[in-house]
């Protein structure tokens, strides 16, 4: 309630219904993560009252379904071996492994997950958490075990140009995550040729318009993009749902399916439905989801 308080504070006195309404919006400097709940509200809206769908609004084309990874977040190798064979058998088929600072435990997880799925394209996150001095060495003792690219191995706050370095030496593709915050951080890397792929948050690029145009850029420089999301809402999920399917074809495994780390959520949260897709919900037009009532605290 206090962030829909924040929110009607930030829109007042704007004319919602004015085709400009989020230009005017954005001259007052809102937050991006604010500021992707507006817009991508007053763009549901808007999609909604034209009979289409969100992502119809603000991508050339879209799909009605997107494919999906599963993530392997468990410190031990048994644990995280045990996690990946339960995904494979659930029908996933990309796998987002979350990595930390121990190289050793890397690799013995690797090694496990590998061998537990031997089928499955395997990502790596290492969220800023190696070190520059040794990270390319990591890279090349991982690359034994197929792996499709390693998301933000050097910590966005190096200089691109030593990213751009790295990526130039791995012998595995390069994501950045950290480093793609907006349309300006995105045109530095693509500049630099610092990514093989870029890895998309909507909500903190500041909206479905503003994610949607980074995709074109991307796609523009010929560079992979990937949508995943943190910890969101069935709301915010579904808004990455919708950015995720504008996507150019084939659309990569994305990183959107989180609703098991929530305990409560504010929507019904769109399923992982066999062969690991999810499908842009269509109860209604804009989003295509209603959420639960919530009229009081």
């Amino acid at each position: 309630f206090a962030l829909a308080e924040e929110a009607r504070a930030l829109v007042a006195g704007l004319p919602v219904e004015a085709d400009d309404f989020l230009a005017q919006l954005d001259v007052r400097n809102v937050p991006p993560r604010t500021r992707c709940g507006i817009a991508a509200a007053w763009l549901s809206a808007r999609a909604a009252a034209e009979g289409k769908p969100l992502a119809a609004l603000i991508g050339d084309t879209h799909a009605d379904a997107v494919p999906v990874n599963g993530l392997v977040t468990e410190k031990t190798p048994e644990e995280a071996a045990a996690r990946a064979a339960s995904l494979m058998a659930q029908g996933y088929r990309t796998l987002k492994v979350k990595c930390w600072d121990d190289r050793a435990t890397d690799l013995a997880r690797v090694a496990a997950i590998r061998a537990a799925a031997p089928g499955a394209e395997l990502r790596l996150d290492a969220n800023e958490a190696w070190h520059g001095g040794w990270a390319l060495d990591h890279v090349r003792d991982l690359a034994r075990y197929d792996l499709d690219y390693i998301e933000q191995p050097i910590p966005s706050s190096h200089p691109m140009a030593e990213i751009a370095a790295f990526r130039r030496a791995s012998p595995v593709r390069t994501a950045l995550d950290e480093s793609a915050t907006d349309a300006a951080s995105l045109e530095a890397i693509l500049s630099a040729g610092a990514a093989d792929v870029i890895i998309l948050k909507t909500q903190r690029a500041g909206g479905p318009d503003r994610a949607a145009a980074m995709i074109r850029s991307a796609r523009d420089a010929g560079v992979q993009v990937t949508v995943t999301v943190s910890l969101e809402s069935a709301i915010g999920t579904t808004v990455a749902l919708h950015v995720a399917a504008t996507l150019p074809q084939p659309i990569p495994d994305c990183g959107i399916p989180m609703g098991r780390f929530l305990a409560a959520d504010l929507g019904p949260m769109p399923s992982v439905e066999l062969g690991a897709i999810m499908r842009l919900p269509r109860a209604t037009p804009g989003l295509g989801l209603t959420p639960y009532d919530r009229t009081t605290p």
